[in-house]
């Protein structure tokens, strides 16, 4: 019975404890918070494999929504290893004292981009976000977004300098791993590497508006384009030659978070709040109606088979009125201002699609070959559409 006693002892030894640490940010000041961890020990002999179960590595801080705080918290993860020698001796003392608890040594890690490297940088709360949705995308188009939005994740922007779109995204190409989808190119939708960047650029352009930066480069597309509404917020880019830019001209440096869910992408600024911003919804001015569809017959598709590659859209001017509240006091109003031009929808058909107005569409005659600059998209990133 004694040994039966003893043995019982050894297999319910005292419990480790310890610690796992975290550094947050909560209303701008760091705070580092401990949760209290019990490891059961059936005997020594199980200590090396138990601590290396419970060690973990320390992971680079980041901004999450705590929807009991209603706010954005940037938090790491501190990082932590065990002393097994010294294990070894508590536990054992633990367990010829009779305790049935006892303190495990631990070792804690910072990451190199943990909380406090942030909070240093003066990366402190969230100035702004944007969100955009590409609802309808091809799969190539919204590989695209999702890959081009990585990218620009966790890019740091130090005080006084001016964020290229172009230099962060970096090559563009298939080489890069980006696939063929639609993109505007002049005065047509054609298909070319890296289509849906626009989508990027334009979620993060709003962002930067959001947050009262100031933008040192930016072109709207020339139409409407159904994924950019509200209308007057977009920003077009054709890398390299088309680059969006904007200047961080706060105290401190800016982070970019972004993330992509769904058919959403969203992009975050943090850094310093010096100023709040405010800005009018679009102010649309000079209507003019959408051109007419234009049909061009294509070899590559059989009779009474359309793909629509262009879009309605009316011509206008946009106005956005953005007013800039300094904390010492000044006050910086200015206009954003887009044209657009009218579009029409236009339609891949088929030789010989006859029309519900009885029109006969033929092919595409030998001075136009390339249908006009259109082409049918490979990879089947539009499926064909019914007769409009």
């Amino acid at each position: 019975m004694a040994i039966f006693c003893w043995i019982s002892l050894a297999l319910a030894g005292p419990d480790g404890l310890y610690y796992a640490l975290e550094n947050r940010i909560e209303k701008g000041q760091i705070v580092t918070v401990g949760v209290s961890q019990r490891i059961k020990i059936g005997g020594v002999g199980q200590l090396p494999l138990l601590l290396k179960q419970a060690a973990r590595p320390a992971l680079e801080a980041r901004w999450r929504y705590d929807a009991a705080l209603k706010d954005w918290v940037l938090q790491d993860q501190m990082g932590h290893t065990f002393d097994l020698a010294e294990a070894k001796k508590r536990y054992l003392e633990a367990l010829q004292s009779g305790q049935t608890e006892f303190l495990l040594p631990v070792r804690h890690t910072l990451h190199p981009r943990g909380t406090p490297y942030f909070y240093n940088l003066g990366i402190r709360e969230l100035l702004a976000e944007a969100t955009t949705s590409f609802a309808g995308s091809s799969y190539e188009r919204r590989y695209n977004i999702q890959l081009g939005a990585s990218r620009l994740d966790g890019a740091l922007i130090p005080p006084g300098e001016i964020f290229s779109f172009a230099r962060a995204m970096g090559e563009v190409s298939e080489r890069t791993g980006f696939k063929k989808a639609f993109v505007i190119s002049g005065e047509q939708t054609v298909e070319g590497v890296g289509g849906g960047m626009c989508q990027v650029s334009t979620t993060l352009f709003r962002s930067a508006y959001f947050a009262g930066l100031p933008i040192v480069q930016r072109q709207p597309h020339s139409y409407q384009v159904r994924y950019y509404q509200p209308t007057g917020l977009d920003a077009a880019v054709f890398l390299p030659s088309l680059d969006l830019r904007f200047k961080n001209d706060t105290p401190g440096h800016l982070l970019i978070q972004s993330s992509v869910r769904g058919s959403q992408i969203t992009f975050r600024i943090f850094g310093t709040r010096d100023r709040r911003v405010t800005w009018s919804n679009p102010i649309v001015l000079n209507r003019t109606p959408a051109l007419p569809t234009r049909y061009i017959a294509t070899l590559e598709l059989p009779a009474q088979r359309f793909v629509q590659v262009d879009w309605a859209a009316e011509g206008a001017t946009v106005q956005v009125h953005r007013t800039i509240r300094f904390s010492n006091g000044r006050v910086q109003k200015d206009t954003l201002t887009s044209t657009y031009r009218p579009w029409g929808a236009v339609y891949l058909v088929g030789e010989g699609t006859q029309l519900k107005s009885g029109r006969v569409i033929t092919a595409a005659t030998d001075d136009a070959p390339d249908n006009h600059g259109y082409r049918l998209p490979t990879q089947n990133i539009l499926r064909p559409t019914r007769s409009p």
